[in-house]
C-alpha cells in the first residue's frame, strides 16, 4: 500500500527547472532514453490513442489489429537535437509495447476518466468537463473580450481574457499585508542561479482551499478578474478546478523524487565487430590520410554495434507501481489562472506557435500546468509538444560519437535534452504535465480559409504545494484603480457627497492605472524573455561534451 504524502511544508519541493545546470557535471534532469526507448513510447502513445485501449489490450483480436498498426518493419521518426531519425522497432519490441498497456491501463483513473497521456508525467482526460460545463464556461468567458484587462501578444492573433502578468507584485512598490505573520524575507538564491529569480516582478497567485472530499473553494480574488462583477465565474473556476485536482495529484505523484521515472530499455551498447581502418604508412602522404580521416568518420558512425534493448523475457510489469501517492485534499494550496483565446480571420495572420518555456520563474516555483481546450474551431491541426532536460548519457568510451549518436541520439555538442512526444488539442481536452518539462504549442492556420477560426485555452498553474506559500492575492490588496474607484462610489455613494469619494480615492495608496500595468508588464516580458534564453543555456540546452563524463570503467570492446 503507498504512503500517503504527509501534509507539511519541506525545503525541497517538487523538482523544478530553476536550476543552473551547468553547474553540475553532466548537466541536470532524467536519465537519457534511448531512440528505440523513445520510439516505443511514440508506439505506446499511439495504442493509447485508440478508442477503449484498456478494455481491449485483453482481447486478442484487438491485439492482433495492434500489431498490424506496427507492422514489421514498424519504422518510426524520433526527433533528436540535431536530427530526425529512423528507429525500428523489432517484434519482441512491440510486443513489449503492447503487454505494458497492462500497466497504463491499472494505472487510469476510472473515476475521473484520466490517464498517462503522450508521455510519463502527463496525464489527460477528454470527459473531465463535462459538455453542457465546458459550453458554460467558454459563453461567460466572452464576456471579458472588452475588458480593459485583456491584453493581446504582439502577433496580433491572441488576446489573453485573464493575464496574469498584468497588475502583478512589483517589488518595491506593491503594498503587501503582512496580517498576523511576521515579515518572512525570501532567501537570495544561491549565485549561480540568479538568473532564475526576477528582480522587479512576481506573478500574483490565488489561494484555494481543497476539502476533504475535493471540492475547491477560491479564498482570495483571481488577478485581473472582479468577483463583484463575475462572481458566475469563479463559481465555474471553482468547478473546473475541483475536476482537475486529480488530475495534479496523479503528476505530482508521478513527479514525486520517491517515485523514479521507469525506463524500459537500460545497459550499454558494444561493438561486434572492431575492424578499424589502418593509417597510412607515411606521415607525408596527405591523400593517404585524407583517405584514412573519410574512412575512420564512416567507421565510427557505420560499424556493426549492439544496442542495448529491453529485457529478453519481455515486460517484466510493474509500471504502474508507486511508492508514494500525492493526495491535496484538505490543503490549502495556490494557483495561477490564466485564458487565451486566439482568433485567426480570413485573410489574416496565421498562429506562429511559442516558443519552448516552463512556466514562471523561481519567484513563483509553478510545480505543474493545466490547460484545459475551451474551443477548437476551424484550425488545423495544432498540439503542445514536450522535451525534457536529460544528464549525459553513461556508457561508452570517452569520444565515441558513434555510439551516442546511435544509441541515445546525442552527437557531441547537441544540446542536452529529448523531445517525448506530443498531445493534440481538441474541444474537451484536460491535460496536467509538470513544470520540470518544457512545452511550446504548434503553428496552426485556418482549415476553412473563409471562415473565422479560434482556440481557446483556460489553464491552472499550480504552484509547489510542498514549501512556504509564496505572495498572492490573500495578502495584496487589488490595485486596478477602477476596481477601487468602482467600490469606493458603490460602498459611500449613499452616505458622501461625490467630491468626498474622488477625495478618498485620491488617497488610496498603492494602485495603478492601466497605461502603468501594462508597462509593468512589458518589462516583465522582457525579463521572462531572457530567461527562457538563459534557462535554455543553463539547463535545457547544455552542450553535450562526448569526452568529459562517461562512465571511464567501460571495457566493452
Amino acid at each position: 500500500m503507498p504512503h500517503t504524502q504527509a501534509q507539511q511544508y519541506s525545503n525541497r519541493g517538487y523538482r523544478h527547472p530553476f536550476l543552473f545546470g551547468i553547474h553540475y557535471l553532466g548537466g541536470v534532469g532524467d536519465n537519457p532514453r534511448t531512440v528505440t526507448d523513445l520510439a516505443m513510447s511514440k508506439y505506446s502513445a499511439l495504442l493509447r490513442r485508440q478508442p477503449e485501449w484498456w478494455t481491449k489490450y485483453q482481447d486478442e483480436s484487438a491485439r492482433v489489429a495492434w500489431r498490424k498498426l506496427g507492422e514489421l518493419p514498424c519504422v518510426l521518426m524520433v526527433e533528436t537535437p540535431s536530427a530526425t531519425v529512423r528507429a525500428e522497432l523489432s517484434e519482441q519490441q512491440i510486443e513489449y509495447v503492447i503487454d505494458e498497456l497492462a500497466g497504463y491501463a491499472a494505472l487510469r483513473d476510472e473515476v475521473h476518466g484520466c490517464q498517462v497521456s503522450c508521455f510519463e508525467r502527463i496525464w489527460e482526460s477528454d470527459s473531465l468537463l463535462s459538455h453542457p460545463c465546458n459550453e458554460e464556461l467558454r459563453l461567460s468567458l466572452t464576456a471579458l473580450e472588452h475588458l480593459p484587462t485583456c491584453t493581446r501578444n504582439d502577433d496580433s492573433t491572441t488576446i489573453h481574457l485573464i493575464d496574469p502578468m498584468l497588475y502583478c507584485l512589483v517589488y518595491n512598490r506593491t503594498l503587501v499585508s503582512q496580517g498576523h505573520r511576521p515579515p518572512r524575507p525570501i532567501p537570495s538564491p544561491p549565485k549561480t542561479d540568479i538568473y532564475t529569480v526576477c528582480p522587479r516582478f512576481a506573478l500574483l497567485p490565488s489561494d484555494i482551499s481543497v476539502d476533504a472530499t475535493g471540492k475547491v473553494t477560491f479564498l482570495s480574488y483571481i488577478n485581473n478578474l472582479d468577483k463583484d462583477q463575475h462572481a458566475p465565474l469563479y463559481t465555474l473556476f471553482e468547478r473546473s478546478l475541483t475536476k482537475f485536482i486529480p488530475l495534479f495529484e496523479h503528476t505530482l505523484t508521478d513527479l514525486h523524487r520517491n517515485n523514479p521515472l521507469p525506463q524500459r530499455i537500460l545497459g550499454r551498447c558494444k561493438y561486434t565487430v572492431w575492424d578499424e581502418p589502418d593509417a597510412p604508412e607515411y606521415s607525408d602522404d596527405e591523400e593517404g590520410w585524407s583517405i584514412y580521416e573519410r574512412e575512420l568518420r564512416h567507421w565510427v558512425l557505420n560499424r556493426p554495434i549492439q544496442l542495448p534493448d529491453i529485457p529478453q523475457a519481455g515486460y517484466p510489469g510493474g509500471i504502474e507501481d508507486r511508492k508514494l501517492t500525492v493526495s491535496l485534499l484538505g490543503r490549502r494550496l495556490q494557483v495561477i489562472v490564466d485564458v487565451t483565446e486566439t482568433s485567426l480571420r480570413p485573410g489574416g495572420p496565421e498562429f506562429s506557435g511559442t516558443a519552448w518555456h516552463v512556466k514562471g520563474m523561481r519567484n513563483e516555483r509553478i510545480a505543474a500546468c493545466s490547460v484545459h481546450c475551451l474551443s477548437a474551431e476551424n484550425i488545423s491541426p495544432t498540439s503542445i509538444q514536450f522535451r525534457m532536460a536529460v544528464t549525459y548519457p553513461r556508457g561508452f568510451p570517452a569520444g565515441d560519437t558513434g555510439a551516442t549518436l546511435r544509441t541515445w541520439g546525442l552527437n557531441d555538442g547537441d544540446a542536452c535534452h529529448q523531445y517525448i512526444d506530443e498531445t493534440p488539442l481538441r474541444t474537451g481536452l484536460s491535460l496536467v504535465f509538470p513544470n520540470i518539462y518544457q512545452h511550446r504549442q504548434t503553428p496552426f492556420k485556418l482549415l476553412d480559409p473563409t471562415r473565422e477560426g479560434r482556440l481557446t485555452l483556460l489553464m491552472f498553474y499550480l504552484i509547489d504545494p510542498d514549501i512556504q506559500p509564496v505572495v498572492s492575492t490573500s495578502s495584496v490588496s487589488p490595485q486596478q484603480k477602477d476596481w477601487i474607484q468602482r467600490a469606493l462610489v458603490t460602498a459611500l455613494s449613499p452616505k458622501l457627497p461625490m467630491e468626498l469619494i474622488q477625495e478618498i480615492f485620491r488617497h488610496v495608496p498603492g494602485l495603478m492605472d492601466s497605461e502603468k500595468a501594462e508597462d509593468y508588464r512589458r518589462a516583465f516580458l522582457d525579463i521572462q524573455a531572457n530567461f527562457r534564453q538563459a534557462s535554455n543555456n543553463y539547463h535545457f540546452c547544455i552542450p553535450f561534451d562526448v569526452w568529459n563524463g562517461p562512465d571511464l570503467s567501460y571495457m566493452s570492446f
